[in-house]
């Protein structure tokens, strides 16, 4: 059975820092993302994971975006990528799709993720799951999949309207064929366990987050609240409920016209913090 929710009726559990804290006690998150011209895409995405409360968060991106995320979030670690590259070590949440197209840097980034080793948990976002549909791969870690109706039809070669004539069912096909938890966006998102026996779905969510960017924000509001070491399915939940507030928030200030994604970051960190 499904079970409905929102952000009121869930219990908020970012673990409470203690007066001692560290940078390194809120996790670091690796975000591979931003080809050539798609570069907001990542950027959005570190931004969020740093708002909220990311201890350490990393960005690996086409060289031509770095300038840009220097200057919009200097305390992102952003590096030029290319097609040699190495990961940080003590990574505990990698964040692979953002940004990514089917272009030769972005297969060859996500190939190499593919490969990454001592990740606690790997989010697949965006233009990863392209590649993910046309790829047989075995990862021997958490994994989370965040795709739309379209990402989601790719993933299972089934058309955009079989998905949304049958969202649940679909949601849990996913997640049966690559062993993930799975968040299928759409109006009335549906979040499934990984091993398919929990089902959820928020009740808020409306057409004002339908404008480009609001995507990247989730994923990077996920791959923060999985680092401060919140339950996945939890922290799915999470993101998911306070993404839609804001998004309802803004509604209500502003109007359902007009939402730029990076309006949301804001208002999800005061709804995180209150």
């Amino acid at each position: 059975m499904i079970k409905e929710f929102d952000f009121d009726s869930i219990e908020k559990k970012i673990p409470k820092r203690s007066s001692n804290s560290h940078k390194g006690d809120f996790g670091r998150v690796l975000i591979f993302g931003g080809s050539e011209g798609m570069g907001g895409a990542a950027i959005l995405s570190s931004e969020a994971s740093l708002f909220c409360g990311s201890g350490l968060v990393h960005l690996n991106t086409h060289p031509i975006n770095v300038d840009a995320s220097l200057k919009r979030n200097p305390e992102v670690m952003v590096i030029s990528t290319d097609i040699n590259f190495s990961m940080p070590p003590n990574i505990d949440v990698l964040l692979c799709g953002p940004g990514l197209k089917s272009d030769e840097w972005s297969e060859n980034i996500f190939n190499k993720v593919l490969l990454a080793k001592d990740v606690k948990t790997m989010i697949f976002d965006a233009g990863a799951l392209h590649f993910l549909s046309e790829t047989n791969f075995e990862i021997n870690t958490d994994v989370v999949l965040t795709p739309h109706p379209g990402e989601a039809a790719k993933l299972l070669g089934i058309s955009n309207n079989e998905v949304q004539e049958d969202r649940i069912n679909v949601a849990k096909s996913i997640s049966n064929k690559f062993s993930a938890y799975v968040i299928l966006k759409g109006k009335e998102t549906i979040i499934c366990s990984s091993d398919d026996k929990e089902l959820f779905m928020c009740t808020e969510g409306g057409p004002e987050l339908s404008s480009g960017g609001t995507g990247d924000v989730l994923a990077g509001v996920l791959s923060a609240l999985i680092a401060q070491k919140v339950d996945i399915i939890d922290a799915c939940k999470l993101s998911v409920a306070v993404h839609a507030r804001a998004g309802k928030v803004f509604k209500n200030k502003i109007g359902e016209i007009g939402l730029n994604a990076s309006s949301l970051i804001p208002i999800i960190r005061d709804l995180i913090n209150k």
